[in-house]
């Protein structure tokens, strides 16, 4: 199902209000919602349809990239007490396979539907995975980033699962992020602030072609990069979960 946040549509646009009292909208279109009802409630999962081949990447969420998805996902669990199942990026790249003649046509099928492996992040639970990939028994996963070991268990170091709490501790990180943006943008600070990632070594301003708007020169480093680190999943979500349970013990001081 494919949705539309904004007035007149299928639910109201993403309002985040900011420390000034001003308040945030947001709109925005998910390309397709599935919901699947379970004995402990109704989960939501979400995907965005990609032409070039893209994963989510825990180091630029942190750092204020790719917002989108969990965004869309903070949203609707909110409005209609969805509980998370997924984020995931589906490549519309159509697959190339090497083939040769004595693969049968089911064989062929099997090789192109492992090319369309959706990516992101699910919910760590066997019962939810499962119902996103049906005849998913062990090993690899054809449908999602998933790997689970010869007892059916999910192998943490080659699968991308987040349990329920940390995927509430990133929907917390991102609201206050876009709550940080609203902010700045309420003070008209819009000085370039561009990133470079450690990981492949790139930044988007090498394609960009406003160098002469925002004035970033490489040469003689009058504006600095952001340099998005390339840490562990782990690291980064415990980082997360004590910056949260912080901000937890500030709150009950100032109620106190």
């Amino acid at each position: 199902m494919r949705l539309s946040l904004r007035n007149g549509k299928n639910y109201p646009p993403i309002e985040i209000q900011l420390e000034n009292g001003k308040k945030l909208e947001l709109e925005g279109k998910i390309d397709r919602a599935d919901f699947a009802q379970t004995p402990e409630g109704k989960y939501l999962r979400i995907i965005d349809y990609k032409s070039s081949v893209k994963n989510l990447d825990l180091n630029e969420i942190e750092y204020g990239l790719q917002l989108q998805l969990f965004t869309y996902l903070d949203a609707m669990c909110k409005q209609e007490d969805f509980l998370p199942a997924g984020v995931l990026y589906f490549s519309l790249i159509d697959p190339i396979i090497k083939a040769d003649q004595r693969m049968t046509k089911d064989e062929i099928a099997e090789e192109i539907r492992k090319r369309f492996k959706m990516q992101g992040f699910v919910l760590a639970d066997v019962k939810i995975i499962k119902m996103m990939d049906q005849t998913f028994e062990s090993g690899s996963s054809n449908r999602v980033p998933v790997y689970l070991d010869k007892e059916g268990n999910i192998s943490p170091s080659r699968s991308n699962c987040l349990t329920k709490e940390q995927f509430q501790i990133l929907q917390r990180h991102i609201e206050k992020t876009i709550q940080k943006i609203g902010m700045e943008m309420t003070q008209g600070k819009i000085q370039p602030n561009p990133y470079y990632q450690l990981k492949d070594q790139k930044t988007p301003c090498k394609y960009c072609p406003y160098h002469g708007i925002c004035q970033i020169d490489d040469n003689f480093g009058q504006i600095t990069y952001r340099y998005i680190p390339n840490q562990k999943k782990e690291v980064i979500l415990e980082k997360l979960a004590g910056e949260r349970k912080e901000e937890s013990y500030e709150n009950k001081l100032s109620r106190d």
